[in-house]
């Protein structure tokens, strides 16, 4: 991946985020193409004395999936790296035209790095990728409660998506439970071809916070939204602020299962 900028959280967008004590960090933005935005993709905050967690196994955003090029290519050169292999490549149990691996990363986020070989219907996926890792399209959250958590981001999304039961075997490898449980989860269509992913893991606890409310490893995930987007009853607007690196207005939800979700508007 490029570095597409590296610089600190300004204050306002600390502000933005309800948590000042980030301002003047570290903070870098990833990309895989320098000139195509929507492959920008992944942004580092970096603070000394963050506890590494130990891969899925906190509940909140378990983990990030990326689009990638070749996932068997990918598994050779990452298997000397920073980086832990928790599953090999394989085959999805919805789909042979899935092909995905499970990755641990430096700072204890878990990655799902998924090549895309073909139309996997009723989902809406990407077209294959053609950078190595292209772009993140579904991000994953651990919950105690599918339909809770499932309830919250339909209505914040103002459509309806899919429950059922299937395995998570790089999930139930960490937990040290049979490979082939299947457990509830659910998929919600996104605009074009993002998704959210909702698995039921009652066995993970709430993650521990510790930048000024946000856990290490996997701290949000952010979302473009509609100006005139109505948020769900209750859940309210924290502020606005100007985001220094992409000029856009910004505000942090925290969901139900103690996730943090950032709201990108124009």
């Amino acid at each position: 991946m490029l570095v597409i900028s590296d610089g600190m959280v300004s204050s306002s967008l600390a502000l933005a985020w309800g948590k000042p004590s980030l301002t003047g960090l570290r903070f870098v933005v990833l990309g895989a193409n320098r000139t195509d935005p929507s492959t920008h993709w992944l942004r580092v905050i970096e603070h000394p004395t963050v506890v590494r967690p130990d891969p899925m196994k906190q509940r909140g955003w378990l983990a990030l999936e990326v689009l990638v090029q070749d996932v068997h290519g990918l598994a050779h050169r990452l298997r000397n790296s920073h980086f832990s292999i928790l599953g090999e490549p394989r085959p999805l149990a919805v789909s042979n035209c899935i092909v995905a691996m499970q990755v641990a990363g430096p700072a204890g986020e878990t990655l799902y790095l998924t090549e895309v070989r073909g139309a996997v219907p009723p989902f809406r996926l990407p077209s294959p990728a053609t950078h190595v890792a292209e772009r993140l399209f579904i991000p994953v959250l651990s919950t105690p409660d599918r339909d809770i958590a499932m309830n919250f981001y339909e209505r914040l999304n103002g459509n309806t998506g899919l429950r059922f039961e299937t395995r998570v075997s790089a999930l139930n490898s960490t937990l040290n439970i049979d490979l082939e449980q299947l457990r509830p989860v659910g998929t919600l269509q996104l605009a074009k071809t993002s998704l959210i992913e909702i698995d039921q893991v009652p066995e993970h606890s709430t993650a521990t916070p510790q930048l000024d409310g946000l856990p290490g490893g996997l701290a949000m995930v952010s979302f473009a939204v509609a100006p005139d987007l109505q948020l769900p009853a209750g859940v309210h607007w924290r502020s606005h602020s100007n985001m220094d690196w992409s000029g856009q207005s910004v505000c942090l939800l925290e969901g139900t299962a103690g996730e943090w979700t950032e709201l990108v508007t124009d």
